[in-house]
């Protein structure tokens, strides 16, 4: 067997080992014995379980945190009123991607969100949400440099929303929803915080925006 038929071969008995038995439970001795080798062989490629579930689910992992960072860069970098006009179409086309990346790697995000305690993913969702909240409080010194009257609402408060928000939809994956149920779902989670926000902000609502 080659070298990489080997390693796929032990990816694919991890993958379902951590699937089984969560992260934590995951036994190196299991995976070695499935895939037909050693423990010493299996080390000699691996340091660690850890390196095995990073090499599964890092390339999808990467590439959404990746994406969700550069939107807000991007949205960051606008002018105010770019900002102000355009911040609810810009958080659905945002998410838009997040549900692309999530369809295209959802064995990595089941991995993560599911079975992912005690890895080095554990707070893969919890660094998500801490950018969000970043980006929020912002956004909340824009509008107040344009004059908006906007009510002081605390961090922790942004921090509950912004983790609903994004543990909401990753309920998606924990529950093994369908894409086009995902989305379905996700747009109505979106609508309800766009709304949500509004309101606290003491702004319009305008699903147009």
């Amino acid at each position: 067997m080659k070298d990489t038929d080997i390693e796929f071969k032990i990816l694919e008995i991890a993958k379902k080992e951590f699937m089984e038995q969560g992260y934590m439970n995951a036994s190196m001795r299991v995976i070695a014995e499935k895939s037909g080798c050693t423990t010493g062989m299996l080390y000699s490629r691996f340091a660690d379980k850890n390196k095995i579930f990073s090499i599964l689910v890092k390339e999808g992992a990467d590439k959404l945190l990746n994406s969700f960072k550069n939107k807000l860069d991007l949205f960051e970098s606008s002018t105010p009123k770019e900002q102000i006009s355009s911040m609810h179409s810009f958080s659905e086309q945002g998410m838009e991607e997040i549900m692309d990346i999530i369809y295209e790697y959802f064995d990595s995000f089941k991995l993560i969100i599911c079975y992912g305690f005690g890895s080095s993913y554990e707070h893969y969702v919890d660094n998500l949400v801490d950018m969000e909240v970043e980006s929020s409080i912002k956004f909340m010194d824009v509008l107040r440099e344009e004059g908006y009257i906007v009510r002081n609402i605390r961090v922790d408060l942004c921090h509950m929303l912004a983790s609903s928000l994004l543990n909401g939809i990753f309920e998606t994956v924990a529950h093994d929803f369908d894409k086009d149920d995902a989305t379905e779902y996700v747009n109505s989670l979106q609508d309800f915080f766009a709304a949500g926000w509004d309101r606290l902000l003491g702004l319009k609502y305008d699903k147009e925006n």
